[in-house]
């Protein structure tokens, strides 16, 4: 009888902790004292990053005008925080240098083209380097290396294309990166500027749904054995990664805020400075247009322009923190080959209505954001013009 009531006891006890929480699963996480991170140099790193991310939550909050926006702009820095580990940390060592695929599976930052694959690495001129692979189907292949402007924004240090570049008669490449070309050296050769801090590889396709993507390795000519075993020190990789994650951040709200002035108008804000561009690793091969969109219901921003000269061409929509549409379901990005011209000029329609013919953008929910366009290797070019209209009333 005993044992019956230690056993029934026992069973009220457990049920009543679990109605009542003390045996929940869930637990409130609390803030510890700030100096547990005192004794270790790592442990401040990663008190510094993961501080960097509770700032960027803040400042997401802070300027996104509505609830979509905010829950788009969590979602953005929690991708955002996945790549800046990868690139600064997982993959961050120059002396055992690893490429990182920035939009791999679900990222989207720093106003991705749909059309494109971008790959970067970090480097130092201290070392020599060799990139190399095969082509794949891409119909642009670029090599852009990234030094600092004073103000410590990216600037455009070196760079080659695949007209640059011999390719053997199956696409096999090789590029040597360094600051000088070694005595002896031959072949493809991309020289490489004293402050150069990271290497991009660029990719674009005109059909890239059919096309097979480049296959890239980057390899340090110079290191010792032992030196390229070494991984990157954790505190510098986290205290690089929170340094990349805020300055993409800080970035991209600066820059929706300065678009978003002039909504519907592709004239660049007179507070832009062209060296501000640097925050988000331009090539010098792209000519970037665009403004901001913002529609009422029913409303539609006819985009019209002369047909550029120019390799590619594309005119895409993003929202505020500067991530491509959802273009797996909606049509939010045409290129060159998709877009229907008509004595050399293109209308594209943006509206989230389809109309009743024309090159259509879908909105896909977001009823404002920026307008990306891209000419690639332009040749000549004119800017094109936007005008705001009653979808109803649009006649082409």
């Amino acid at each position: 009888m005993s044992k019956l009531l230690l056993v029934l006891g026992i069973f009220i006890a457990v049920s009543v902790g679990y109605v009542f929480g003390t045996l929940q699963t869930h637990r409130v996480v609390e803030l510890p004292p700030a100096d547990w991170a005192m004794d270790s140099e790592a442990a401040q790193a990663w008190r510094e990053f993961t501080a960097s991310l509770e700032a960027g939550g803040a400042l997401v909050v802070e300027s996104a005008p509505d609830a979509k926006a905010r829950h788009d702009g969590l979602a953005y820095i929690a991708e955002l925080a996945s790549a800046s580990l990868e690139m600064k940390l997982t993959r961050g060592s120059k002396t055992q240098p690893q490429l990182t695929d920035w939009m791999s599976g679900y990222r989207k930052f720093l106003g991705d083209s749909p059309d494109a694959i971008y790959l970067s690495a970090e480097v130092s001129s201290e070392h020599h380097y060799v990139i190399s692979g095969h082509r794949g189907d891409a119909d642009y292949v670029g090599l852009t290396l990234y030094g600092r402007h004073v103000n410590g924004w990216n600037r455009v240090s070196g760079h080659l294309t695949h007209d640059d570049i011999a390719f053997d008669a199956q696409g096999n490449f090789k590029v040597l990166v360094s600051g000088t070309r070694p005595e002896g050296a031959t072949g493809n050769w991309l020289a490489m500027d004293d402050d150069a801090h990271l290497i991009m590889v660029r990719q674009y396709f005109h059909d890239r749904d059919q096309a097979a993507k480049a296959t890239l390795q980057i390899r340090n000519l110079s290191a010792a054995p032992k030196e390229a075993a070494d991984p990157v020190g954790l505190s510098v990789g986290l205290r690089q990664a929170a340094e990349f994650f805020s300055n993409t951040l800080h970035g991209t709200v600066t820059l929706a805020q300065m678009m978003s002035q002039t909504p519907n108008s592709i004239e660049p804000p007179r507070d832009y400075s062209p060296d501000f561009g640097g925050v988000f690793y331009p090539t010098p091969d792209n000519e970037y247009l665009g403004g901001w969109y913002k529609l009422q219901e029913g409303e539609a921003l006819i985009v019209e322009g002369a047909v550029p000269n120019a390799a590619y061409w594309s005119v895409s929509l993003q929202n505020r923190w500067l991530q491509s549409l959802d273009y797996e379901t909606h049509q939010t990005a045409l290129n060159h080959r998709q877009i229907q011209i008509s004595e050399g000029r293109y209308t594209v329609i943006i509206s989230s209505q389809r109309p009743l013919s024309g090159n259509w953008l879908d909105t896909a929910g977001s009823d404002e954001g920026l307008l990306a366009i891209r000419y690639q290797r332009v040749i000549e070019s004119e800017p094109p013009t936007v005008r705001l209209v009653k979808l109803a009333n649009f006649e082409q």
